[in-house]
Parts: structure tokens; sequence; C-alpha cells
């Protein structure tokens, strides 16, 4: 691991590409140091499994993932890396509790098909870095495949916060623990070849991105949108959901220290990262428009060539509503330079928060079930829009094939 005093606030700055990095590191010293070193740190645990196995003396990718499909039942032979893998993520820190991750769960999935459309904003989030934008480009994957990324980023964010499924050897478990070891292999892949300086532009997939995108992306901006769209979540609930997200990147392979332990402590992490002031990289509004083109499918359950045909109708009103709406959820600046523009669209958000707040009112009285019971509904509303069958999931026959879409994640 790199040490902190071998990251200096200048090399970070040129890293991030943030213009103000002195004076947030002046406002927050710790929290921003902590960034600076994980900007040149990577996963040990999941590299060495990688390099093990590139190297001969390991298993094979199809013989890893199947380890990572069954855990119980790994040979006594397995290689040393990949068994101090298996080790490491079939185990739970002191602090982890199923019980208050399985709270968070329902809790995140009592709006669940609302948590899943902000999977658009938590990628617009990403693509305004220089560093969650380099090693697509690096990979080749800059604009190709879109709709493929957003459909298997959706289903691991479904699999990874259902009720349980977060649980070693459950689908949320080993996809998470897949798409560990598919950025190891990135990074390996960036690191083989002449395409990637991790002087210049730190190691590839690194732990400031992977924190911020578990903490900011896939925790805080979710719920900050669920907020204004008027969905109330008590204390208790944003702490579980907290617990929830906190348990999913350290199985993912973020460092310990740098989850959050509570909600303010995200929502402080989160703030940060909105404090520096980075000009989005071009490739940035290359991302978004393929985003807006190609990252959205009506799906109304029809037969295929109804449903691309009102795919085709309802497209001209769907690519600048999401445009529009996107824009309440970043900074002015930055939408423009990633192309996106404010319209009177984006307050439909505003119209819709009556019929939110009708129906959390319908939910507190008891009218549309157990929380449990709304939370299966949510699911089962986002996994057959995402193609995935949710009884084959519950009844854990949710197999390799079903988990191999995953990877196309990273």
């Amino acid at each position: 691991m790199t040490s902190v005093d071998t990251v200096t606030p200048e090399r970070a700055a040129s890293i991030t590409g943030a213009r103000n990095w002195h004076r947030v590191r002046a406002e927050h010293p710790g929290p921003v140091d902590t960034m600076a070193a994980g900007l040149m740190t990577g996963d040990a645990v999941a590299d060495a499994v990688v390099a093990e196995m590139v190297s001969g003396a390991g298993w094979s990718w199809q013989q890893i993932t199947a380890a990572i499909d069954d855990p119980t039942r790994v040979a006594p032979g397995a290689p040393d890396a990949l068994r101090r893998f298996l080790d490491q993520t079939t185990g739970s820190p002191s602090w982890f509790d199923p019980a208050l991750a399985r709270a968070g769960a329902e809790a995140w999935w009592r709006f669940g098909s609302l948590q899943s459309s902000t999977l658009y904003q938590s990628l617009i989030y990403g693509y305004q870095a220089q560093g969650f934008t380099r090693p697509l480009v690096a990979t080749g994957r800059l604009t190709e495949g879109t709709w493929d990324r957003v459909v298997a980023t959706g289903r691991w964010v479904t699999l990874a916060t259902a009720p349980g499924m977060m649980e070693p050897g459950h689908p949320g478990w080993s996809s998470t623990v897949r798409i560990r070891l598919v950025h190891a292999l990135i990074r390996h892949h960036l690191h083989a070849g002449s395409q990637w300086d991790d002087a210049q532009w730190g190691v590839p997939i690194n732990q400031t991105y992977s924190q911020m995108t578990i903490t900011a992306g896939f925790l805080v901006l979710p719920l900050r949108v669920a907020k204004d769209f008027g969905i109330h979540y008590s204390r208790a609930e944003l702490e579980a959901i907290t617990h929830l997200w906190r348990w999913i990147g350290w199985v993912m392979g973020v460092e310990d220290h740098r989850l959050p332990t509570n909600f303010a402590e995200a929502v402080r992490i989160h703030q940060i990262a909105q404090d520096f002031r980075m000009t989005p990289p071009a490739e940035s509004k290359l991302l978004v428009r393929a985003l807006l083109d190609d990252g959205y499918r009506a799906n109304l359950g029809l037969p295929v060539p109804l449903n691309n045909a009102v795919h085709r109708l309802s497209r001209p009103f769907l690519r600048p509503l999401f445009a529009s709406l996107s824009t309440r959820w970043v900074d002015d600046d930055v939408a423009v330079a990633m192309g996106l523009r404010p319209t009177p669209l984006h307050h439909l958000v505003t119209l819709a928060r009556p019929v939110i707040r009708s129906r959390e009112m319908a939910r507190g009285i008891g009218l549309l079930g157990s929380e449990s019971r709304i939370a299966h509904r949510e699911l089962q509303l986002v996994t057959s829009r995402l193609g995935m069958d949710l009884d084959r999931i519950v009844s854990s026959r949710y197999d390799a094939a079903d988990k191999g879409e995953l990877e196309t994640v990273a």
C-alpha cells in the first residue's frame, strides 16, 4: 500500500483534476489525505488471485467463479491466493449485523422502482470524474455496450440490495465478489499493457474511486433523489441502509476505514467529494450522450417487436426527460460541461411529489401490506424489467450462467 506521505496534495490534484484540492484539504485534512492515499491503492487480496491465475499457478477463471458460486465446497487443494481471498470474503467484520442489513434492504426496496431508476444518476455522477472514465477509455469501452452495462449494473444493484441476498454464497454476494475480481482483471490488463500510467492517473479502479462509488454514487445520491421526490426515511432506516451499503462495499474490497459507519458520515464523505472543483473530462460528454441514446429501453412486457416500437415512439420524449431531470442533482457548471441542459421537464419531480406522498400515506396506515410484502412487490417489478427471474433468485437456482452476465458491469 502506498502511504499518505507519498501522495502529495500536488500529485493528488494532478491525478484527480481537482483545481481546489489544497483548499478542501485545509478544511478536511484527515478524510482528504485518506482519499489521496487511496488513489495509489488497489485491492491486494483480489489482485493476488488474478496474478496467480495468469501465471499458470492458479485456477482458471471458470474454476474460480465456480468456487465463488459455492464457497463451502472449495477443494482443499485450492491455490493459496484464492483460498485467502475466499477466507476473507466469506467471513465478516465484527461490526456486521445481518439483521440490520436485511432491515436496510427492506427499507431500500420500499420504493425500489424509484431507487433503481436513480442508477442513471449514479452513472452520471461517476462520469464527471476522470478516474472513472479513464478505464473505459483504456479498455476501449467508452461508448460501446452502454445498454449492456446499464442492465448489468442494474442487475448487480438489485441482487446486492435484495433482502438476504448479500449473505455468502447467495446471488448478491457472489455477483459482488465476481465484480471485485473483474476489477482486478482490469487492473492487471491495464498494467500489463502500455496504455496506463499510475504516476499520472493513479491506480485504475483504486480505493478512492471505489469508496466514492459505493458511498456517494450508490448510497447518498439515491437517497438524496428519493428525498427530492418526497420519500421520507426514518433515522433508523437511514442507518440500516447505510449498514447494508457498508457491507456491500466491504465485500467489494473497499478498505474498512474508508466505509461510512453511519449515515451522517456518508453524507460528509459525499459533501467533501462535492466540494472538489473538477472539470469533467471530454469523454464525459460522450458517455452521457451514449447513456441518453442507448441507456434505457421501454419494457412493457409486450412481444419484442411491439416493445421495440414503443421504445422508438417514446424515445423522443424520454431522452430529453432524463437529460433534464439529471440536472436537478448535478452542479450547473458540471451539467453544462457534460452536455446536460435544464428544461421545464425537470419540474415533473415537483408534480410527482403529491402522488408519492399519497402512496407513502397509504403505506403508513397499512393499506399496501407489510413492509416485506411491499419490498417483494417492488423487487418483482424491477427484476421483470431487467429480464431476471425472481423465483430462480429466491430459490437459489440463479446459476452461473445468470451471474456471468454481471461481468459486464466493469
